[in-house]
């Protein structure tokens, strides 16, 4: 079990478990109904496919740099291979509960994780992996369950053949992408200071991500700027009533978010900036979901 979560990077998933929790707290917050199979189901099948991701990450990554993945090839392949399996079962029964809207966005979910670091044109060797990483655990994730609770609340779908119709709420959809916005930046956060620091490492393996493109320096003030629009974002969805008013308490997590900063931002060397980043994804979206969840009970 412990080369399994070592291969898997476990304690990397607090990307998608955030996320998960901001939503149900949310629901609760609007009176939307919560389905708990749908989203028992969906939980499974998001954590095994996240783990899968990481294992397929890991497994191409130890043929170009040669590091031991605890396994042989072919008991890495297998293990992937099972997880994958898992994480298919799980989204096609979800499907089964609720709609094709869900096997959508869940064939993209599978295309983006797999792509990510495997094909011609891995993902991760782009420019714009910040964006695709942050889009899919900040938003997607938190779209498909409140989907799968409450069909028709963000995207309504029907089917009569041989025609399909599909209408979005709005409003609905302006609203979710304000309070989701916050995960989303914090995931891109990751990503960019993954990727500044790994500049002129990635570039000797050809990999030429956002950072190559605008410089350390821009990247280094564009990381300054999503952190302002995370802590925008919360008062603005304070202001609209469409979370507690207690998750205005997120704020006082800035002194520590600028201090883990200005750390980051000392060094830019990955084995000694990085967790900073890491720290400050931690610290303002365990606040956030602790406020969202506790502010149901005010």
């Amino acid at each position: 079990m412990k080369k399994i979560l070592e291969y898997t990077e476990i304690q990397t998933k607090i990307t998608s478990l955030f996320p998960f929790a901001l939503t149900l707290g949310v629901m609760v917050f609007n009176g939307s109904q919560i389905r708990w199979d749908a989203t028992l189901v969906f939980f499974v099948g998001m954590f095994v496919f996240d783990l899968t991701t990481t294992a397929i990450n890991n497994y191409i990554d130890s043929k170009e740099n040669g590091q031991d993945i605890g396994y042989t090839r072919n008991q890495g392949r297998a293990i992937i291979y099972a997880m994958l399996m898992i994480a298919t079962i799980s989204g096609l029964y979800l499907v089964y509960l609720t709609d094709f809207v869900i096997l959508i966005l869940g064939m993209i979910c599978f295309g983006i994780g797999i792509l990510y670091t495997w094909g011609p044109v891995p993902i991760s060797r782009q420019p714009y992996g910040e964006i695709i990483s942050g889009v899919l655990y900040g938003y997607v994730i938190p779209f498909i369950l409140i989907h799968a609770n409450n069909p028709g609340l963000l995207v309504d779908f029907n089917f009569v053949a041989p025609n399909v119709t599909m209408h979005f709420n709005l409003v609905n959809i302006i609203y979710f992408l304000i309070i989701f916005l916050p995960p989303t930046l914090l995931t891109s956060s990751i990503m960019l200071a993954n990727n500044t620091c790994d500049i002129e490492a990635d570039v000797l393996v050809k990999r030429y991500t956002l950072p190559y493109y605008i410089g350390k320096e821009n990247a280094v003030v564009l990381m300054k700027i999503l952190y302002i629009s995370v802590y925008a974002a919360i008062v603005a969805a304070v202001v609209l009533g469409v979370i507690p008013w207690l998750a205005l308490l997120t704020l006082i997590t800035a002194p520590r978010v600028l201090k883990n900063y200005n750390a980051y931002t000392k060094d830019l060397v990955k084995r000694l900036s990085f967790k900073y980043i890491i720290k400050n994804f931690i610290t303002i979206m365990f606040v956030y979901d602790l406020m969202v969840i506790i502010g149901n009970f005010l």
